[in-house]
């Protein structure tokens, strides 16, 4: 079985694409815990020492196939009517939106979800940029909400990095992985709404509090 397009005549740059896409493949197949570079080779219809020659160990190879399927499959993106729909709407939608994506490869794409997993349990390159391309929506999210006066301006860095922790649980496939089948989205609706509300009390108290110190 090969994948995709046959790596036979491309030159040595394109071999990365077609590594993942065939690593992608034998994880779906197999499992991540069972997969081997064996079985991706064989799935290119080249000989493992080429895989190697693209990657130096098994460890990249598995980051690199983890950070496609984060880019691919669990990348948000926020509605492009930002100025029909308030930030704090936009928030809401982008949490919502991811916690979905998770519960869909959770569900639905059980080997890749469980390579997720094992990016996150050991905070791999891939999942850390993950992470921070959620923390790069957020920011642009809750700048927008200051331009048009919903949130008290403040550094929007620290208020990215406080939503997501807020809300981390519907977005670590570690939380995702240990949701009851029962899981209420209400529930996410609810933490998401709670999240926003706090952004703008948060900005609020810290004023007041900067007050009290001068």
């Amino acid at each position: 079985m090969e994948v995709g397009t046959t790596v036979k005549n491309q030159p040595e740059s394109d071999y990365m694409s077609s590594i993942i896409e065939a690593g992608t493949a034998a994880c779906r197949l197999y499992g991540p815990s069972k997969t081997n570079v064996i079985d991706i080779a064989r799935l290119l219809g080249k000989s493992p020492a080429i895989v190697y020659k693209i990657f130096p160990s098994k460890a990249p190879i598995w980051d690199a196939i983890a950070g496609n399927f984060f880019e691919t499959d669990l990348r948000v993106t926020p509605s492009a009517d930002g100025e029909l729909t308030s930030a704090a709407s936009r928030l809401i939608e982008t949490a919502l939106g991811q916690h979905h994506l998770m519960l869909q490869a959770r569900d639905g794409d059980g080997q890749m979800f469980s390579l997720a997993v094992l990016a996150a349990e050991g905070t791999w390159p891939s999942f850390r940029n993950h992470l921070k391309r959620l923390k790069a929506t957020v920011g642009e999210l809750v700048s927008a909400g200051i331009t048009t006066g919903e949130f008290v301006p403040r550094n929007v860095d620290a208020l990215a990095s406080c939503f997501c922790a807020s809300i981390i649980s519907l977005w670590d496939p570690r939380f995702i992985g240990a949701l009851p089948s029962n899981h209420s989205e209400l529930s996410a609706h609810e933490l998401a709404s709670f999240a926003v509300a706090g952004l703008r009390k948060f900005t609020q108290a810290g004023e007041e509090s900067d007050g009290k110190q001068r």
